[in-house]
């Protein structure tokens, strides 16, 4: 990885070294920038990270060039070994993949089940007693009105 990032370095410092640059100032430390950034992920073996900055590279050695801010000629040069590193960083091991997952769902207690049941039928059984007392009444009352409306009636008749 080395013998190809240190020769780039080397054509990145040399550019502002000609009677015209090379490459505009501003893109020059840009491009440095994007060097750095696969050089660190190369160092720490992070494939995938190297692969971005040198994705990242390329398209700003692209866009330098379309907007006339690098000579194209040496943006050939730069990114032929731009596609060296390319090379080198495709020969890396790929992280491994993440260790799975383990749930653990705790099964209910079957005392448990059985006690909420018990809860639940024990409301049900509420439930119909209240509804019964409520039935009886309104059978007291139904039975009570009828029996004040045949004692009117007999009083009237």
């Amino acid at each position: 990885m080395k013998r190809v990032l240190i020769p780039l370095l080397f054509l990145l410092a040399a550019c502002g070294s000609q009677p015209r640059p090379a490459v505009d100032p501003q893109v020059r430390e840009q491009l440095v920038a994007g060097v750095d950034a696969v050089k660190a992920a190369a160092t720490n073996h992070d494939r995938p990270a190297a692969e971005a900055a040198l994705n990242e590279l390329t398209r700003a050695i692209a866009a330098a060039q379309a907007q006339g801010r690098m000579d194209p000629a040496f943006a050939s040069t730069v990114l032929a070994a731009a596609d060296r590193v390319a090379e080198d960083v495709a020969t890396m091991d790929l992280p491994a993949p993440p260790p799975p997952v383990t749930v653990t769902v705790p099964t209910p207690d079957p005392d448990w089940q059985e006690e909420q049941q018990n809860r639940e039928e024990e409301r049900r059984e509420e439930q119909e007693k209240r509804e019964e007392e409520h039935r009886e009444q309104q059978q007291k009352k139904w039975e009570e009105h009828l029996r004040e409306q045949l004692e009117n009636h007999g009083r009237d008749g």
